[in-house]
């Protein structure tokens, strides 16, 4: 299976935006360069497994880890999509 990288990148975006952050600000917020995150985000570079535990593990974003591996959500364990959250 060769899942496509890009939709993790256009999924952490899409996180990132419904926090209403900037690229410096949320690359700052998970302690990657934000030239990093733009390439994530673009579908550059694969998302590496340390940035994706890092954001598994952040207080704030943990909610959508479900989300962004699966597609799925359980918002009765707390577990949402970023249009979960307005």
């Amino acid at each position: 299976m060769n899942p496509d990288t890009s939709l993790v990148g256009k999924k952490i975006r899409q996180i990132r935006e419904s926090l209403g952050l900037s690229r410096p600000k949320f690359a700052e917020l998970l302690q990657v360069p934000p030239t990093t995150l733009k390439n994530y985000e673009l579908g550059y570079r694969e998302v590496g497994g340390a940035f994706l535990v890092a954001l598994a593990q952040h207080p704030d974003l943990h909610k959508f880890t479900l989300w962004l591996l699966s597609d799925n959500t359980i918002e009765s364990v707390g577990q949402v999509a970023p249009a979960q959250e307005h």
